[in-house]
């Protein structure tokens, strides 16, 4: 049985994506909007937010989008390692401008032409950064000149950078003084306390559905002091203590549940409260094993033959664990989230060329970490293709054969 279809769900509560629709309206979150709108509305130039990861920054940048989407044209760079030229090009297309040619003083002319038009009829231009801290200097200046298309009474350019806390660190040396100097709305983004995080879990919870599953108090403090209130962390610990309930047959999830989760996921949160995930061995055991006996049970005895399964989508054949326990140990990947990648090497880089979805089982032949120490593993279909996943969207187990 699928997981969501156990605990009476619509959807995955704690998935990563940024949706809107899951958009938690914490007193921090709502002061950093509504300041962000007010920027906006008064023409205050630049405004910077900074954030821990996972603390929500790109939901609020998506919220913001929506709510200007209309009234306003916007550039949305996530790719900030670019040149000033490179950078203006991005802007540009971003809006919508035909440039006549890629030379500077062009593009500026163009630029300035779109900001008068527009200031003409009261639609805004934004620039919105995200990842900021990894813009250039030179790129940072170019952004500070570009601020000084402006008329005498308002500001032509709306500017927003968003970015991790080293980003305000970086802006108050000597010679990107000018531009700090000109950011009028500085907010830090905090994680949530200990009562948002709880609201935050039912939250989630309501917004798919509610079903029959409930965190009960324990299970909500220990989540909340691993987690330290960052929702990224959240959502990973409460989706794996979900799947961990799940297996046990519980439709409460309990603390047992949440740190069994916490156990189980590599490297805990540092002093930045960064969570890196490795494998979950010990869960995968138990959730292999789970699936195993769902296939003794409806087939009496295991079958040697190999199964085929086809994930959501386009998805790779997987196989059933009947396939894979002939005899000595065996490595199982199963699929932990809705939809996986599958690579044709071992990096992020590595051509993308299909996908699984959740519960799709694989045999694991081999395993590598990148040049981040991302762990990859590559997995054997049942129709005898090689493919590699990353570690992170995966739970690995060992299930000893049978004779």
């Amino acid at each position: 049985m699928d997981y969501l279809k156990f605990f009476n769900l619509t959807d995955d509560p704690f998935r990563l994506t940024p949706d809107p629709l899951y958009y938690y309206p914490s007193q921090e979150h709502n002061e950093i909007l509504t300041s962000l709108n007010y920027a906006i509305e008064q023409k205050e130039g630049f405004s910077l937010i900074v954030g821990e990861p996972g603390t929500g920054k790109t939901t609020i940048l998506r919220i913001l989008i929506e709510n200007w989407k209309d009234r306003a044209e916007i550039a949305l760079i996530m790719t900030p390692r670019l040149s000033p030229e490179e950078f203006l090009q991005a802007v540009l297309e971003d809006i919508n401008v035909k440039l006549p040619s890629v030379n500077k003083n062009e593009m500026i002319k163009a630029f300035r032409d779109i900001l008068i038009k527009h200031s003409e009829t009261g639609r805004r231009i934004i620039i919105i950064v995200d990842e900021a801290q990894n813009v250039p200097d030179e790129t940072l200046e170019e952004l500070r000149l570009l601020s000084n298309l402006e008329t005498e009474k308002e500001k032509l350019l709306q500017i927003i950078l968003m970015g991790q806390p080293e980003l305000r660190k970086k802006l108050q040396a000597p010679h990107l003084k000018q531009l700090d100097q000109r950011i009028t709305i500085k907010a830090t983004l905090k994680p949530l306390t200990k009562s948002e995080t709880s609201d935050y879990v039912n939250f989630r919870l309501i917004k798919a559905g509610r079903g029959s599953v409930s965190f009960d108090d324990d299970a909500k403090k220990a989540l909340y002091i691993m987690s330290k209130g960052i929702p990224r962390l959240i959502n990973i610990v409460a989706s794996r203590a979900l799947m961990a309930a799940f297996v046990s047959g519980n439709g409460t999830i309990k603390k047992d549940h949440v740190r069994y989760a916490i156990d189980h996921l590599a490297d805990a949160p540092q002093s930045r409260g960064y969570l890196k995930l490795a494998g979950y061995v010990a869960l995968g055991v138990i959730l292999i094993a789970a699936i195993t006996f769902g296939a003794v049970k409806s087939m009496n005895r295991l079958q040697p033959a190999v199964t085929q399964e086809k994930s959501p989508k386009e998805g790779a054949q997987g196989m059933s664990i009947a396939g894979t326990v002939q005899g000595g140990q065996q490595r199982i990947l199963t699929v932990s989230v809705e939809s996986a990648n599958l690579r044709k090497g071992p990096s992020l880089e590595a051509e993308r060329v299909s996908s699984a979805g959740r519960g799709s089982v694989f045999r694991v032949a081999d395993e590598k970490k990148d040049g981040t120490g991302r762990r990859w593993y590559r997995i054997l279909s049942a129709d005898g293709n090689e493919y590699w996943i990353s570690e992170r969207v995966a739970i690995v187990g060992t299930m000893a054969g049978t004779q």
